[in-house]
């Protein structure tokens, strides 16, 4: 059966996720050490909480200038959080492949990086009928739930859906749960997969 819906990962897949470029812009922007920030914020526990819906994207915000010291903007801060994504150009050439389908973006993390995706990744958000991260659903891949959430969003099953991703672990619960999924190995080859899934 052809699918009908496509779920695309967003860090590792649509962008390159470059944490260090995160860390060294809010380092430089509070005046602290990137080491300091990483503390912080990912060895805490904090980033792992918000990927989970624990905290708005006010609350994000409002808990990095409490713990760094952050004084510029808000625009500022989510252009130094979305900073850290790089859109593959490939991959998005491989997703307008089946625009003319619903597609989301399934993806752990926080309600800031949804807050300033469209602003921020315009050329990412436009391909997405819908936003499926993890701090909406609740839940993290690859918890049954994760892919529950997702799915209820585009109003589609298991078996109608196309997951691409580049955790294996993730890959394997999309595919016990019954979904088509592959892991992702560079944008080229997802492009002839998935138009080989609309011709096959």
């Amino acid at each position: 059966m052809k699918p009908r819906v496509f779920l695309f990962d967003l860090g590792g897949v649509v962008c390159r996720f470059h944490r260090e470029r995160r860390l060294e812009l809010l380092a430089a922007a509070c005046g602290h050490s990137a080491r300091r920030v990483e503390a912080e914020l990912y060895a805490s526990g904090l980033i792992r909480a918000w990927d989970r819906g624990q905290g708005s994207a006010e609350d994000v915000e409002a808990e990095i200038r409490r713990r760094l010291g952050f004084t510029g903007t808000s625009e500022e801060l989510r252009r130094i959080w979305c900073g850290a994504f790089e859109p593959d150009p490939e991959v998005l050439a491989a997703v307008d492949v089946v625009r003319a389908h619903p597609t989301a973006l399934f993806t752990d993390n926080d309600a800031l990086l949804r807050a300033g995706l469209p602003g921020r990744l315009p050329e990412v958000d436009a391909r997405f009928d819908v936003l499926a991260f993890s701090c909406v659903l609740g839940a993290t891949k690859p918890a049954e739930e994760a892919f529950g959430g997702a799915l209820g969003l585009l109003g589609a099953t298991a078996g109608e859906a196309f997951f691409v991703d580049d955790r294996e672990a993730n890959v394997r619960a999309a595919r016990e749960l019954g979904m088509t999924a592959v892991l992702f190995e560079g944008g080229a080859a997802l492009r002839r997969t998935l138009e080989g899934r609309l011709t096959g």
